[in-house]
């Protein structure tokens, strides 16, 4: 599986206006495909490109629940159908001091498309432009890809028992398929 166009930015401070913030990272984005995911919510690529499919399925069913597929793709990542709850629990926060730069990738999807033959370079080609922001919002990248945490768990609200038999991942997945049922 192909890296998901994802960085992890450590700011310089914890986040005290989220609003302001936001506006910030807003005015300074290349596009609207940039947005910012809670640094714990993230499991793995496989969770970060089963959320982007979805969106993208969502988008071109003319189902989704929420007005862009930046919200759409929070919402799934959330595992919620509501909009306001999802980036609640899987948006950035006041206190926050991480969390992912995600670039949503220009892929078109059709019913015969196989993730496993993603263009590898979709994480490549957007490096320098998820550098330049990571610099402008005065944060250093974080050198390590998503893994799933229990802590990550608990603030998407994963209401069910945890059995040890399940990778973590398994449940952050069937937590962002819980969003289309």
């Amino acid at each position: 599986m192909p890296w998901f166009p994802a960085w992890g930015i450590e700011f310089d401070k914890e986040i005290e206006d989220i609003k302001e913030f936001l506006s910030t990272f807003n005015h300074l984005r290349p596009d609207d495909k940039w947005l910012l995911l809670a640094f714990e919510v993230a499991a793995s690529e496989n969770h970060l490109w089963t959320a982007w499919y979805s969106m993208k399925r969502n988008q071109m069913k003319e189902k989704m629940i929420a007005n862009s597929p930046e919200a759409e793709f929070l919402r799934i990542i959330a595992g919620t159908h509501q909009v306001r709850i999802a980036f609640e629990n899987a948006g950035i926060r006041n206190m926050d001091q991480s969390a992912w730069i995600i670039r949503l990738p220009d892929v078109e999807i059709n019913s015969n498309i196989n993730l496993n033959y993603i263009n590898r370079e979709t994480y490549n080609n957007h490096e320098l432009e998820a550098n330049n922001l990571i610099e402008r919002m005065n944060g250093s990248l974080i050198t390590q890809r998503p893994s799933p945490t229990l802590e990550g768990l608990k603030r998407i609200i994963y209401e069910n028992e945890i059995d040890q038999e399940k990778s973590l991942e398994e449940y952050y997945l069937l937590h962002l398929i819980s969003s289309n049922v």
